[in-house]
């Protein structure tokens, strides 16, 4: 049976118009998340896909990439026992909460947005921080931000207010002229001989003498020294190329 010129019009237009606008549709899958068919004329997509899918990944807090930054950064190196406060905050929208881990001792989170306190270890920590969008650490998350401390051991000499490098590991300070070792933390001073200096505060320390034991003095003391074993104060002849200290308790002279 011939077809008419005006049906075989109508089916040569419906075919052209099924050939231009049904391309196959093709499925999406984005780790495991099926999408609606869409059809493959279409050039872009905008999904939302939640923060578990490993290719579409946005640890929004709003819908927006949301990350914890700080002005001073990833990493800090610092002295044990150097005061520590480290500043952070959400980039385009606010938390509500924080986690907190992997703080050391020494160190706490304050509730507003800062890690302080001191670290009395030498040693390399690394602390995570995760931001989240409702109270109680609740709703979408930030990815963790992770903070690196590389903690030293302190210098000596960043315990003397005021203090002169004369050279050669040679320093002068209010205590008299001394040699820093390599040893830690022991000194040759100049009149007293080989001392172990520990640090109680700045411009305040406890020596170690193989002979005395422990003598305590500070900025204020200085030439008083408490000697521990003793109980007694001394007195130190900084100029006397005989004499090292005068023991008040016992009235004896130390040479």
């Amino acid at each position: 049976m011939q077809l008419s010129i005006k049906k075989l019009r109508i089916i040569l237009s419906i075919s052209l118009l099924i050939e231009s606008r049904s391309i196959a549709p093709k499925i999406i899958k984005l780790s495991g998340i099926l999408l609606q068919p869409v059809p493959g004329v279409i050039k872009s997509i905008q999904a939302w896909v939640p923060a578990t899918a490993g290719v579409l990944t946005t640890h929004a807090l709003s819908g927006a990439t949301t990350e914890v930054k700080s002005p001073q950064g990833n990493s800090i190196s610092i002295q044990k026992g150097q005061n520590i406060n480290f500043q952070f905050y959400t980039s385009r929208y606010a938390a509500g909460s924080f986690n907190i881990s992997g703080l050391p001792d020494g160190l706490t989170y304050n509730g507003s947005n800062s890690i302080v306190g001191t670290i009395s270890e030498a040693g390399n920590y690394s602390i995570k921080i995760t931001g989240y969008r409702g109270t109680n650490q609740n709703g979408s998350s930030t990815p963790p931000f992770s903070l690196e401390i590389v903690v030293t051991d302190s210098d000596l000499t960043s315990h003397f207010s005021d203090i002169s490098d004369l050279g050669n590991n040679w320093y002068k300070a209010w205590v008299g002229s001394f040699f820093i070792s390599s040893i830690e933390n022991w000194i040759f001073h100049s009149h007293l001989g080989w001392l172990y200096a520990y640090p109680a505060a700045d411009d305040s320390f406890w020596f170690f003498d193989n002979e005395l034991g422990w003598l305590y003095t500070s900025k204020d003391l200085y030439p008083y020294f408490h000697r521990y074993s003793t109980g007694s104060w001394l007195y130190h002849f900084e100029n006397s190329s005989t004499s090292l200290f005068w023991d008040f308790r016992n009235e004896v002279v130390i040479q």
